[in-house]
């Protein structure tokens, strides 16, 4: 019977045999060039052992056994089955052994030369390599090509960049008319950073095949590299030889996005999903430039059917979804999407359930989602600090927010985070004075930070008549971030305290177009009606009610000026 896996390694396997059919055989060598050997009793019982030992997961004594039976038999059969499992069982030296072993036995196994290549350039023995990528290239020719175009993935960051160009260099000047193989010798050019010899490859290469998308795509983040202008007008000439090719346009997005040019971007984006409206990559593309531009509903309907047409590997959009679902106050959905979130993103999905959890009134699991993220860090901390303290503002008990993050900042004194929250949770108390004390410290411990200047900025102008130091901060901070919908709202509402309505009206209109929370329509309909366009103040506090009846600057604003 086949014995069951043990430890992710398969255990030995007999051929399957089913009436009259022929036994399964590995074609690298013939049955009749193998030794006679005798199976004695002392040989069966090492079998046993090597079997036995793998079946209860020791499976460093099975390759061991294994090793030296195929020391005993020089057998390319046992060879091999000695270098699986001293593969599976982490024995890499052995496998190297184990791997000679078997090419010795079976000199034309394609299958030992190619294990044993992998566990030499592992071993970053990469000059031992070549004489079995050789023998590869002259057991199957016709496979040269497609192993040039992957010889790259055969090295790791650890690897001798300069052996392995020289391997690759050796090896490819023996083809000297395959686009391929330039390819090859290009991104081992660029490994060793050497651009402008790695471009020329690449320009050999399209030379001989015009117009192919893998070597156009690698030239341009090779020249993104150097000019990232050059690697667009590159692309945009490469479209139009090729105007059909949505991966060529899907790059030039990329390169318009890191190249903060989004309208363009977003542009190019929109030309693919016209022509191909289920394009994944312009889909994503498109979401994501629409949630750094604030378009919610843009971001929100084009991530999710990036989802929807492809629900693998999607954990970073899960979240970002989240995110705009607790931006427009859907708390039960980002509850959804948080706990959806794997990967890379699952810890900073789980630090934002508390604060869900807390918005639902269920108040419980947003303790037990904090005693369950991880404390081992100095950070960790202070975060546990701040999220338990977030539980209070969301209960309005601001006194007992305002102890919980004084305590922290007894411990943690140098903590930015900590004094940033306590003040504006002191605000929310109605201690002011603590408030402007704790911000004009956290200017303090971080200088060129917009946050804080803007947040001193507005409590002075909110809580205090010092209007031109206000305006100092609030003018440094937009200086730093021009495109801030908070800092334009502080602006805005600065300007309409020093009476400058139409001003204001521009700032606040700006802010809301990027950030739509009630607050910053509470500021934009007050200066709406102020300037007498009562029907447009309606709409903008009918559209914030929607988001969040209850936000106290609104239903306050609403109250005092009679809009409704």
């Amino acid at each position: 019977m086949p014995v069951a896996s043990t430890s992710g390694v398969t255990a030995s396997e007999p051929a399957e045999v089913t009436g009259d059919a022929e036994p399964v055989r590995d074609e690298s060598f013939a049955p009749e060039t193998l030794s006679r050997l005798p199976l004695s009793n002392d040989l069966l019982l090492r079998f046993l052992v090597a079997d036995i030992a793998l079946q209860r997961g020791r499976t460093a004594l099975s390759a061991q056994t294994w090793y030296d039976l195929a020391n005993r038999t020089h057998d390319p059969r046992v060879a091999r089955r000695a270098t699986e499992v001293a593969v599976g069982a982490g024995q890499l030296g052995l496998a190297q052994e184990t791997a000679q072993q078997w090419i010795t036995a079976a000199p034309n196994s394609v299958g030992a030369r190619q294990i044993l290549l992998t566990l030499l350039i592992r071993a970053d023995r990469i000059e031992e390599a070549r004489p079995h990528i050789e023998a590869l290239l002259a057991a199957k020719p016709e496979d040269a090509a497609a192993f040039f175009m992957q010889m790259h993935l055969l090295w790791d960051k650890s690897s001798d960049r300069k052996a392995a160009w020289m391997l690759t260099d050796e090896l490819t000047q023996k083809y000297p008319q395959l686009p391929e193989a330039r390819f090859a010798r290009a991104v081992a050019l660029a490994n060793q950073e050497r651009f402008n010899d790695a471009i020329a490859e690449l320009d050999r290469a399209l030379a001989a095949r015009p117009n192919w998308e893998v070597v156009i795509q690698y030239k341009a983040q090779l020249l993104s590299n150097q000019s990232p202008a050059g690697s667009i007008e590159f692309l945009q000439k490469a479209i139009k030889d090729n105007p059909m090719s949505f991966s060529l346009r899907n790059s030039l997005a990329r390169e318009l996005v890191a190249a903060q040019r989004l309208p363009e971007a977003n542009q190019v984006y929109q030309e693919v999903l016209n022509l191909q409206a289920s394009n994944l990559d312009a889909l994503i593309g498109t979401g994501l430039i629409a949630l750094q531009q604030r378009d919610l509903d843009t971001a929100y309907r084009n991530l999710s059917a990036a989802i929807t047409q492809n629900p693998r590997n999607v954990d970073n959009l899960r979240y970002y979804l989240g995110q705009i679902a607790e931006e427009r106050y859907r708390f039960d959905e980002a509850l959804k999407w948080y706990s959806q979130v794997g990967g890379e993103f699952a810890l900073p999905a789980k630090k934002r359930l508390p604060r869900v959890f807390a918005r639902l009134g269920r108040m419980e699991e947003a303790r037990k989602a904090i005693t369950a993220l991880p404390a081992d860090t100095e950070q960790a901390r202070i975060e546990h600090i701040q999220m338990e303290a977030q539980l209070w503002r969301e209960a309005r008990d601001y006194k007992k927010g305002v102890d919980i993050l004084s305590k922290g900042i007894t411990t943690y004194p140098q903590s930015a985070d900590l004094i940033y929250d306590r003040a504006l949770m002191a605000d929310m108390q109605g201690n002011y004075a603590l408030a402007e004390s704790d911000l004009r410290k956290y200017v303090q411990l971080l200088p060129a930070n917009a946050q804080g200047m803007n947040a001193l900025g507005y409590t002075l102008l909110t809580r205090t008549a010092k209007l031109a130091e206000a305006e100092k901060w609030l003018e440094q901070a937009i200086a730093l971030e021009p495109d801030s919908p908070v800092i334009l709202d502080s602006l805005g509402w600065l300007r309409y305290k020093q009476g400058k309505l139409p001003e204001a009206q521009e700032l606040l209109k700006r802010a809301h177009a990027k950030l739509s929370e009630p607050d910053v329509a509470a500021h934009l309909a007050e200066v709406l009606w102020q300037l007498g366009d009562k029907v447009e103040a309606k709409k903008v506090v009918d559209a914030a009610l929607l988001i969040d009846a209850k936000n106290e600057t609104l239903t306050e604003t609403i109250s005092r000026l009679g809009i409704r």
